[in-house]
């Protein structure tokens, strides 16, 4: 599969790389195409970028955007972290997310589960 496709721009085809797009934003009848270098405003809905970009890379996380996964730089219950911006995740698409990345858990967070458990670590019994 190619890495990139093409963009009808003023006359031309320019080309875009996967790798070079942030996030895309549904505005009316257009969507509002974020790259790292610039903003394309194009005529095709978020529902056509579905089926045009590939799934391991770019997830929905609202029913207005599309995020590129390796531009998030984190995400909670609420926000996906984006570079210059943080994005409302929709309620239908709170686990979504989930099942696309790897979450691995902090060691806090494993203290906890453990603790939850009854589980001893390093010799502690915690709980």
């Amino acid at each position: 599969m190619q890495s990139f496709f093409f963009i009808r721009q003023e006359g031309r085809n320019v080309k875009v790389d996967f790798h070079n797009i942030v996030c895309i934003e549904a505005r009316k009848n257009y969507t509002r195409l974020v790259l790292t270098d610039r903003t394309l405003m194009v005529l095709i809905s978020l529902k056509q970028w579905e089926r045009i970009l590939p799934s391991e890379l770019f997830c929905r996380v609202h029913r207005g955007f599309i995020v590129s996964l390796e531009r998030i730089l984190s995400f909670d219950n609420k926000y996906v972290y984006m570079p210059g911006r943080n994005i409302t995740i929709g309620d239908q698409y709170k686990n979504v997310l989930l099942n696309v990345v790897t979450v691995v858990a902090s060691e806090s967070s494993v203290k906890s589960i453990l603790s939850d458990l009854e589980v001893s670590v390093e010799g502690e019994v915690c709980g």
